[in-house]
């Protein structure tokens, strides 16, 4: 009979539970990998991000390069030449100054409105035309002095301001032609008018001079400019900007106090500066 001693290793049992054990992987390795993947994701991107970039750089630089050639400057002339037009002005314009004074304002009025229909209906007699007479000022002006007499010192120690009466002014423009200027003046003034101002004398068809002046002024410019492409020896091309101004002169005056105006008048010099720049073929 065998002794069996229940403390005893067992070498069965044992042997089976050492074979049947696996082995167990660190921890700290599945951490390792999960950082060299995220590494490997993050160097992918870096690599994408990297190929647009240059990608991107090559086409800037290509398109640059297009965008100089194509805005590449050509050679330009530049010019200015003038043209002048001498006209002689066919209209003209006046304005008749009318002032009327009295103690009452409508009493005032009611005198500077009757002065002025008169000069209205003597011009108008004359050829002047009802729309080519206008009233372009019409002023009131009250006028002050200090009155004592009959007035409450204690209330207005040094006296009251009052209205003592009133003087109205009123500026009737006309438009005429300019074989009418002296009878339109005598008449005004023989009907009561005070003023005789802003006398102008103006071209009717103006705009028409002025266009005649710019295509002579323009045709000079190009005369010019193709003289200096030839001396250069290139060929000129279209124009690539323009400008031009005008301005008027009027020549001419009469004597001291003499109403011989239409003998005083000389032409008008209407003037057109251009300017003008031209490329160069290639």
């Amino acid at each position: 009979m065998n002794d069996i001693n229940f403390n005893s290793p067992d070498p069965i049992n044992n042997n089976l539970k050492s074979n049947l054990q696996i082995p167990v992987k660190p921890a700290y390795r599945n951490g390792k990998n999960d950082i060299l993947k995220l590494f490997l994701i993050i160097f992918s991107i870096f690599l994408i991000i990297l190929s647009f970039s240059i990608i991107y750089n090559l086409v800037s630089k290509t398109q640059g390069t297009g965008e100089i050639v194509t805005n590449e400057q050509v050679g330009t002339i530049s010019v200015n030449a003038s043209s002048t037009v001498y006209v002689t002005p066919d209209e003209a314009s006046v304005s008749i100054g009318i002032e009327t004074s009295g103690v009452s304002m409508e009493e005032t009025s009611l005198e500077n409105d009757r002065k002025a229909e008169n000069i209205i209906n003597k011009v108008q007699a004359e050829g002047i035309l009802k729309e080519n007479i206008k009233i372009i000022e019409y002023l009131i002006e009250p006028q002050y002095q200090k009155q004592t007499i009959g007035v409450d010192l204690k209330q207005y120690p040094e006296g009251k301001i009052i209205i003592s009466s009133y003087k109205i002014k009123e500026v009737i423009q006309i438009k005429m032609p300019v074989e009418k200027v002296e009878v339109v003046i005598k008449t005004a003034l023989e009907a009561s008018a005070t003023t005789i101002s802003d006398l102008k004398f103006e071209v009717k068809d103006r705009e028409s001079c002025i266009e005649s002046a710019r295509l002579d002024a323009v045709n000079k410019a190009r005369e010019k400019a193709e003289k200096i492409a030839q001396s250069l020896n290139v060929k000129l091309s279209n124009p690539i900007n323009y400008s031009d101004n005008d301005y008027d002169l009027i020549y001419g005056g009469g004597g001291a106090g003499s109403l011989a105006i239409t003998d005083a008048i000389s032409k008008n010099e209407i003037t057109i500066n251009t300017y003008i720049t031209y490329s160069i073929k290639k």
